[in-house]
């Protein structure tokens, strides 16, 4: 099954009310219809999010990217974070909800980062699982993540923030603490 006859049934029923919803399940990237246009990304980033988010951003141009969610893949997350920068959009964690790990990269890559009341960003180290295996935790791909932080305008630190939480626990952050971090962060709405 492709991903598209999902999100056109998502397309064709959503609204910006997913601002006030529960969290959607895994892997669900839409448009959310309202003013002013939003691109939800919810549940686990997967291999062809990046993809389909592309489609999504053609589609809305000055799109309010809607993040919840526990994580995912690195490398689509990394990929739609650069799609998100260049285009200059902003990033939002509603209220009550939450986005770590590969989530809380995308939502870093937001030209104005937004967090709704009681919403939080979970940073950790990156891991890798093989197959059979329980993730563990990896810094192979940490060049690769200091090298977009840095291309999104974040100084060293905020990297080493991120890698050096251990990759099998979630330091949560709220506004003050993001901000007294370097992480420009502003309240929704």
């Amino acid at each position: 099954m492709t991903r598209r006859p999902k999100l056109r049934r998502l397309c064709a029923a959503a609204q910006l009310a997913f601002l006030a919803a529960a969290p959607a399940q895994a892997g669900q990237l839409a448009i959310q219809n309202g003013k002013p246009c939003a691109i939800s990304v919810a549940g686990h980033i997967e291999d062809g999010d990046d993809k389909v988010f592309h489609d999504l951003a053609a589609a809305c141009p000055n799109a309010l990217v809607v993040l919840t969610g526990p994580g995912g893949l690195v490398a689509p997350a990394l990929a739609i974070g650069r799609k998100i920068h260049a285009r200059g959009l902003r990033t939002l964690v509603p209220a009550g909800a939450s986005c770590a790990s590969a989530c809380s990269l995308i939502w870093l890559a937001g030209m104005q980062r937004l967090l709704g009341t009681g919403a939080r960003i979970g940073f950790h180290a990156l891991s890798a699982a093989r197959p059979g295996e329980a993730p563990a935790e990896t810094h192979s791909s940490d060049p690769e993540l200091v090298r977009t932080l840095t291309e999104f305008g974040y100084a060293s630190d905020v990297t080493a923030t991120i890698v050096n939480t251990p990759s099998v626990l979630v330091h949560w952050r709220d506004m003050i603490e993001l901000n007294a971090n370097g992480i420009a962060t502003q309240p929704y709405p």
